[in-house]
């Protein structure tokens, strides 16, 4: 596939407002890093840098909420992993090149994606620099500059994240496709995974990341129809037609991106979550159509109306709203960012942080990250702490936030859901294996028709008990978060 990347971009757009490091580290490992200065100001200087921070800097003995710079580190997280990537080097930004070289791929899109790790049949992945031979679209000569919206489990990256780390039903834009969902890794991460060989289930359990371990979720959209394509970070990628099961070139846009980093000061991990600001209609609006709102006033639903999986051809949209406002501060640090990104005609003008989660308590690993211990968390979630495009349905309680949902598996994969959910045997092979028990986490099968994955085995597959009180316990909290809306 030719790598066909689509930004409107000036070519020489290179801007660092404010270029800091004295004491910089770098990080062999992993992409290029760095560490705080030495002396941290009181207001964090905006900085357009295709260098990520190692933690959050705060000036020592900040005497109020820190949120700008927990913004400002989400900020910065965000413009290194869309900085153009080396060639030939994965997860590695080119600092010679400008941000939105035409022609790159991202920092973020050479990551190891999730179906590289997890094989069927709990094969060994292959290197960090490789691809290996078996891949969703079946098709040879993938390279790590390729795209690839697919997964071995036929609608498994067209579902949202539910209860019990099953998915749920998908997001259809206003242009009537389906959103695709894409998780990556860094090479931290990927190496601690191979390592200990979690990509098999037995071996799951007591897992502690490294430091510097990135990982994300992405969401993108089909472009066809969609208003204002010239406002989006377009590209080209393999995405599989759900109708005959074969993946196409088609162009896709960025409307959504988590990024969680585990850092020195923050082992239960920095939750950041960007969105397109034309996702929603939004007090003060862009003046741009929605991709996820017709703008006829139609309410949004209380819960997602389309089943998983859902039907090859995506049906009717509904409509999507923000249910809580962007904390007034984050919009600050957005306008400070938006504007120096705009000043270069930088595509990423048009993209805004919605939230960044934390740990109140640094250093402190012993501390789980329920409500209670996060910010946003208990008495201080008024405003947003979830991605339209990849939370849609849950927006209104705190407890359905991102740690808070992690934290279930906080003791076993260090908040990593995808070692519970995606490690051989897979979470789908389990449910086949076993006969359908009303009232129990898997009450009925799933059609083994719908998906692309190996044959189901005939002796039924067991979940260790710990994983499975896990899933419950998720299950339950979300189902209460609900009943109580």
């Amino acid at each position: 596939m030719r790598n066909h990347i689509g930004i409107i971009l000036p070519t020489a757009f290179s801007l660092c407002l404010t270029a800091y490091f004295p004491g910089t580290q770098k990080q062999a490992h992993a992409q290029q890093i760095v560490s705080c200065p030495l002396t941290i100001p009181d207001v964090p200087a905006t900085t357009v840098s295709g260098e990520m921070l190692n933690d959050v800097c705060i000036p020592e003995a900040f005497p109020s909420n820190p949120i700008d710079f927990f913004d400002d580190y989400s900020w910065r997280a965000f413009l290194a992993l869309v900085w153009p990537a080396k060639d030939g080097e994965r997860g590695k930004p080119d600092l010679s090149a400008p941000i939105g070289k035409a022609g790159s791929p991202l920092v973020f899109e050479t990551f190891k994606s999730e179906w590289e790790i997890f094989q069927r049949d709990g094969a060994v992945p292959a290197g960090w620099n490789e691809i290996g031979s078996e891949n969703p679209c079946a098709m040879a000569g993938l390279t790590s500059k390729d795209l690839v919206l697919a997964a071995f489990s036929k609608f498994a990256n067209v579902g949202q994240a539910g209860a019990a780390g099953d998915l749920v039903g998908p997001l259809v834009g206003q242009n009537k496709t389906y959103v695709r969902f894409q998780t990556a890794f860094n090479q931290v991460e990927f190496d601690h995974i191979v390592d200990r060989k979690l990509y098999r289930r037995e071996n799951v359990s007591n897992v502690v990341f490294e430091n510097g371990a990135v990982d994300l979720k992405a969401s993108w959209i089909l472009m066809d129809g969609v208003a204002n394509p010239e406002r989006f970070y377009t590209r080209h990628a393999f995405v599989m037609n759900l109708e005959t099961d074969k993946c196409e070139d088609r162009l896709v846009g960025l409307v959504g991106l988590h990024i969680v980093h585990k850092t020195p000061s923050r082992p239960q991990w920095i939750w950041s979550t960007f969105e397109h600001a034309d996702n929603v209609p939004e007090s003060g609006g862009t003046g741009h159509g929605a991709s996820f709102n017709a703008g006829d006033g139609v309410k949004m639903p209380d819960s997602n109306p389309f089943n998983f999986p859902p039907s090859p051809q995506a049906p009717a949209p509904f409509n999507v709203e923000r249910i809580k406002p962007i904390h007034s501060q984050t919009e600050a640090t957005n306008a400070r960012y938006r504007e120096a990104l705009a000043a270069g005609g930088s595509v990423w003008q048009n993209y805004k942080l919605v939230m960044t989660q934390w740990p109140l308590t640094p250093n402190a690993p012993e501390i789980d990250g329920k409500p209670p211990n996060t910010f946003p968390g208990k008495g201080t979630d008024t405003t947003s702490f979830a991605n339209t495009t990849l939370e849609t349905f849950e927006q209104k309680k705190i407890v359905t936030g991102c740690m808070n949902c992690h934290n279930t598996v906080q003791g076993s994969s260090d908040f990593l859901w995808t070692l519970s959910t995606r490690s051989w045997p897979s979470l789908l092979a389990i449910v086949n294996s076993q006969p359908p028990s009303p009232g129990t986490l898997f009450a009925q099968k799933v059609d083994p028709k719908l998906f692309t994955e190996s044959a189901v085995p005939l002796t039924p597959l067991e979940l260790p008990n710990a994983q499975l009180n896990e899933f419950l316990e998720l299950r339950e909290l979300l189902q209460s978060a609900h009943d109580s809306n």
